[in-house]
């Protein structure tokens, strides 16, 4: 099977999934680069890691399909930090908060409930412990605020360097 599902937190994992899939409908470059930079962040941070302080580091024992399609098989033996899942959904959370400009309380709760779902479900799956899935949230947090800082500048790059980019 393509999307392995055995359970409520395997199918609150697919939220990222459906964020991946967002990020390309939309065909929004800062969402793309931004979708980018949390896969190839994560993906950078769990190879140096591999082997490095256990407690914080490796997977927890026994963790087994966590993947983005819930697939894979045993994978304990490598570094879960930082939780990609959690990256990915923070980035795509926090820039749709950033750009709705209305930073009050209840925002930040209501944008941060589909990270925090996520987050939780990665732990009770699992494949990640809390320090792992609070790195996650950073990452994407962090990558978040840099690219709305940035989006200006590098739209105006973009137009300008790759102009058919902007014709759809």
């Amino acid at each position: 099977m393509f999307i392995k599902i055995t359970s409520i937190y395997d199918f609150i994992s697919l939220f990222a999934l459906a964020v991946n899939i967002y990020f390309f409908y939309q065909f929004n470059p800062i969402l793309i680069i931004g979708f980018i930079l949390c896969v190839f962040l994560q993906d950078f941070l769990k190879e140096l890691t591999v082997g490095w302080y256990t407690p914080i580091f490796k997977r927890p024992n026994g963790a087994t399909n966590c993947n983005l399609f819930n697939t894979g098989g045993l994978v304990e033996h490598k570094s879960g930090f930082p939780s990609g899942h959690v990256a990915v959904v923070s980035f795509f959370m926090e820039f749709l908060l950033l750009q709705n400009e209305s930073k009050n309380l209840y925002n930040l709760l209501y944008y941060n409930i589909p990270t925090f779902l996520v987050a939780f479900a990665r732990v009770k799956k699992g494949c990640h412990n809390i320090i792992q899935v609070i790195a996650g949230y950073i990452l994407g947090y962090g990558i978040a605020n840099f690219l709305y800082i940035h989006e200006k500048n590098i739209n105006e790059y973009l137009i300008k360097e790759i102009p058919y980019l902007y014709q759809f």
